[in-house]
């Protein structure tokens, strides 16, 4: 992985530029007092002290008195999902405060779009709050690289729940396909490649999702239970005409 998107990443989880670039500059010289990096990283001097503060509050970074000096130390790498999850803690607490204020839209047909993949893995993920079964077609055989490390995750959390997900790929895609069937709960299927498609139809009770798979990812999820309900027939349609094997 390079270093932009292992910057991508832990900006995705609450640290900003500078913290990023100090805690950076830590990891390569191993200890370093606030001047030196300064001047390595070339973020004027009170700033530095800010942002060091900051990251020791966050507990990526720790300090000692050498000398009469003060020298910084970067957490081992290993440590920062301590830091998330002590912020996954944190927002739990206050996510049935936000709740009781949340002002909920009447139950109708609702159509929502979200862009990149980051949206998609939180509607994924909230879809097994429902416990019901999922059920999708139109699946290109890199999606599941395309979603990353996540997908493993879900599954695991699916298969908890005892929750059951077909899948229709495309028509190139067995590798996946066996892997799938050797879960539990999990259905897995081809279509012939004249029906190969890189947008994704996705059915979970009164939920569906269209994903579209070119860049810039998007997704548009419908809220409507007679519209799932139609959707849910022609996959079942489908579901039938699928090959199970190769």
């Amino acid at each position: 992985m390079d270093e932009p998107k292992i910057i991508e990443i832990l900006e995705s989880i609450g640290l900003h530029k500078n913290e990023i670039i100090i805690y950076f500059d830590l990891i390569k010289s191993g200890s370093s007092a606030a001047h030196d990096i300064a001047n390595r990283t070339k973020i004027h001097r009170p700033n530095v002290y800010d942002t060091l503060e900051r990251l020791i509050k966050k507990g990526i970074v720790t300090q000692s008195i050498k000398d009469g000096r003060k020298i910084f130390y970067p957490i081992n790498p290993k440590n920062l999902l301590i830091y998330l999850k002590q912020k996954e803690y944190d927002l739990k607490k206050i996510i049935p405060e936000i709740e009781k204020i949340h002002n909920k839209p009447p139950e109708k047909r609702r159509v929502t779009m979200s862009e990149g993949i980051g949206s998609f893995r939180i509607i994924l993920n909230n879809l097994l709050e429902k416990n019901q079964d999922i059920f999708v077609y139109g699946i290109p055989k890199d999606v599941s690289e395309i979603i990353g490390g996540f997908i493993n995750e879900f599954h695991q959390k699916r298969i908890k729940k005892k929750i059951t997900m077909k899948h229709i790929y495309n028509r190139d895609a067995e590798k996946r396909i066996r892997y799938l069937e050797k879960m539990e709960y999990t259905e897995a299927r081809y279509l012939p490649s004249s029906f190969d498609t890189n947008i994704t139809t996705l059915i979970c009770g009164n939920i569906v999702l269209l994903n579209f798979w070119e860049e810039p990812i998007f997704t548009i999820m419908i809220e409507n239970q007679n519209i799932a309900d139609i959707y849910k027939k022609y996959f079942d349609i489908i579901w039938e005409e699928a090959k199970v094997s190769f």
